[in-house]
């Protein structure tokens, strides 16, 4: 809530505001709140607060403060106390009166006035006193998932505490209160590093301290520097490697923090191999905040005899990301082999229930036999459902057939299915059937259609930034009539940007035009893109030109 109402206060518009409690309807009641009484005394030069409780709550803009009967500059709706009318729906003021004297201080609303008669004089009680601190404290530097603790000191001599305001330091706005009572308090406000707008800002905060009779005194306190959180994750390598070969890791870098302060974020992912740990590569990219960015390290493996497993290691500022890898020794190298997945076909379309079967061909381009296990991966939340184990003389090529019954869904369901060895992966788009028979997507019978597609041309490369157009076929290869989404999806870190909704007859084809807009990448990016159908997918690799 606390998030929510500051975004409000800062961001919104007037009406948009008044949402959070004010209402447009007559103001039926006002009620003293500071000062409670109609009469009170204050130091000159002192600060003097004023709030009334109204029901329903109303906008600043509809109250009209005034000394002895004018609009006076001694008492101000303005800040410190507008976004707080706004969210609460309160009129509240401040102000200080530099002369001796009496004055009326009065507000109206709807044509009905609450006023106060202020002595100010030397002999009226000192302000109260308050005292702000933050911790962790302004040479500190955390994340947005740390916490931070804000807390007030606050005395008054004469017993008459009534109300802490807290504030963001800049725009003065609302952030909470809490009721007070007696001679002495001690409030503190826990927030989270991600919504404390105003820290990550470089802003301070203010705590107001407000006694019954309206003495008012203020105090502030810096924050800490806020950084936002580089994660990463190893999302795949090239292992197992042959001794003296590139080792090659890919990983994710995402960036957790406010876009509005954060923007472009700098990462700097180190790659560490070994059991005895040594960096050996490291890259900067820039990265904007709530997206990620696709690295590639590596380092050249040492000519070892022995074959070799040992972990490799993707670090950042705040995060860490860890694999094993096998790098194989010269000895074995004539044994090992290289099983690469060549082909891919599946016997989908299915029906939620049935066996789903996913047969791959196998070549070992090595010059030694190939002994592996073959996995049948499925799902965006991918799953191994069936293994098979293969030996493959060098050389030579083999098909496999993986299978497993598919869950009974009712209605359509499209995923990937991935044929692994540990040296290749090869991945498809399937569609299963829902058992609902609501399957042509406008409620006919289950179809037959098999949409075969194929990529044409692009304009790429592009600079980021710009569209990036594909352009593609699609033909209807099956014996009845059909409507399936056709996709665009690119990145190594797979991501639909666009989908085109097609309707084909038998031996009918159609071509089609897609696309997105890059985003406005520094470096030079280049990555996959494919277009796909729930039966067939062809893929190209794109360049992105960086801006910088």
């Amino acid at each position: 809530m606390r998030r929510r109402e500051y975004v409000t206060a800062v961001g919104s518009s007037v009406g948009a505001i008044a949402t959070t409690g004010v209402e447009s309807a007559q103001t039926q009641t006002l009620e003293r709140v500071v000062p409670a009484e109609r009469t009170t005394a204050v130091r000159p030069g002192d600060g003097i607060g004023f709030e009334i409780a109204a029901t329903p709550g109303v906008e600043p803009r509809a109250t009209d403060w005034q000394v002895d009967g004018s609009n006076e500059p001694d008492v101000t709706p303005a800040d410190p106390f507008y976004s707080y009318t706004y969210v609460t729906g309160n009129p509240a003021a401040s102000g200080q009166f530099d002369e001796s004297g009496t004055y009326e201080v009065g507000v109206t609303v709807d044509g009905t006035t609450i006023t106060w008669l202020v002595e100010v004089t030397e002999s009226a009680p000192a302000p109260p006193s308050v005292d702000a601190t933050c911790d962790p404290g302004p040479d500190a530097t955390i994340t947005v998932r740390d916490d931070i603790e804000v807390t007030a000191s606050l005395a008054d001599e004469s017993g008459a505490l009534r109300r802490l305001f807290w504030q963001e330091g800049r725009n003065a706005t609302y952030v909470d209160s809490t009721s007070l009572s007696g001679a002495t308090a001690t409030v503190t406000y826990a927030i989270s590093g991600r919504d404390a707008i105003w820290f990550i800002g470089g802003y301070p905060m203010m705590a107001w301290v407000a006694c019954r009779d309206g003495r008012l005194s203020v105090a502030r306190t810096e924050g800490p520097s806020i950084a936002a959180v580089r994660d990463v994750r190893i999302t795949g390598t090239n292992a197992p490697v042959r001794a003296g070969d590139d080792l090659v890791v890919d990983a994710e870098i995402a960036i957790d923090g406010d876009s509005t302060y954060h923007a472009f974020v700098e990462a700097a992912p180190e790659l560490i191999v070994g059991h005895d740990p040594t960096r050996v590569d490291s890259e900067t990219v820039e990265v904007f905040a709530g997206n990620s960015e696709t690295v590639q390290l590596e380092f050249t493996t040492a000519t070892v005899r022995n074959t070799q497993t040992f972990p490799v290691r993707v670090e950042t500022r705040h995060a860490a990301s860890e694999t094993d890898v096998t790098v194989i020794g010269t000895d074995d190298a004539e044994s090992h082999g290289h099983l690469e997945v060549t082909g891919l076909e599946t016997n989908a379309p299915v029906t939620g229930g049935e066996r789903l079967e996913v047969t791959a061909t196998l070549e070992n381009t090595a010059d030694g036999p190939a002994s592996r296990d073959v996995e049948l991966v499925v799902g965006d939340d991918p799953t191994t459902v069936d293994m098979q184990g293969v030996i493959v003389g060098a050389g030579e090529t083999t098909t496999v057939t993986l299978g497993y019954e598919t869950y009974p869904v009712e209605n359509n369901d499209e995923f990937p299915v991935y044929v692994e060895t540990s040296d290749d992966t090869a991945t498809q788009q399937v569609l299963v059937y829902g058992r609902s028979g609501d399957d042509t997507g406008d409620g006919g019978e289950r179809d037959e259609a098999t949409f075969a597609v194929s990529i044409t041309g692009t304009n790429a490369p592009v600079t980021g930034g710009e569209w990036l157009s594909v352009t593609a076929v699609a033909e209807n290869v099956g014996s009845e009539p059909g409507r399936h989404d056709v996709q665009l999806v690119v990145g190594h870190s797979p991501e639909v940007v666009d989908t085109l909704r097609v309707s084909l007859n038998p031996g009918q084809s159609q071509r089609l035009s897609l696309g997105y807009e890059t985003y406005p990448v520094t470096n030079d990016d280049t990555f996959p893109i494919v277009v796909r159908s729930p039966h067939a997918s062809d893929e190209r690799i794109v360049t992105v030109h960086g801006t910088g």
